[in-house]
């Protein structure tokens, strides 16, 4: 007669097994890391887009209204106010823009001017003929005030008195200090 020997049950996994889930955990986590670094750039070049655009239509609503309006920038985002019977206020017609999430902005405003206008706020000023205070905002991405790992995620929108842009990049940045 044959006698049958239990069958083994095996306990744990091979080291072909754990090899396999190593390098597939691997590729996954590799074609994330890829997917999220382009997104930094894409949020900043949405974020400039955004600016653009609404600094545009501030301009073409002070033409269409015949008034001057203020643009002042803060930490959250962009105000519009006009000048109306005499004394500034918030523009129903302009709603507020909202810096995105994540993206870190520095300006840079004429203090001096503002005091000489007696303007409530230092910002652009817009006139009804077309004509705008030139200026100049940074955006930043993946750092605080401006150190951000990687250049690429550092831009400098510009604008002369006529509103046409001008966009300088972190590398472009780097070699005008």
């Amino acid at each position: 007669m044959m006698k049958f020997s239990p069958i083994r049950h095996q306990q744990g996994f091979t080291l072909i097994e754990l090899m396999v889930v190593v390098v597939i955990v691997s590729v996954v986590t590799s074609i994330s890391i890829l997917s999220l670094s382009g997104g930094d750039q894409r949020k900043l070049t949405a974020q400039q887009n955004q600016f653009k655009a609404w600094l545009s239509l501030v301009r073409d609503q002070s033409t269409f209204d015949r008034k001057l309006y203020l643009v002042v920038p803060d930490e959250k985002g962009l105000t519009a106010h006009v000048y109306y019977q005499n004394s500034w206020k918030k523009s129903p017609n302009v709603e507020f823009l909202a810096w995105k999430s994540g993206v870190t902005v520095q300006w840079s405003v004429d203090d001096v001017f503002a005091q000489k206008q007696q303007l409530p706020e230092a910002g652009w000023m817009f006139w009804p003929t077309g004509e705008v205070l030139e200026g100049d905002v940074s955006f930043a991405i993946g750092g605080d005030k401006f150190t951000a790992p990687k250049k690429e995620n550092i831009a400098k929108v510009l604008w002369n008195d006529i509103l046409q842009f001008d966009i300088e990049t972190g590398q472009a940045l780097d070699e005008a200090r």
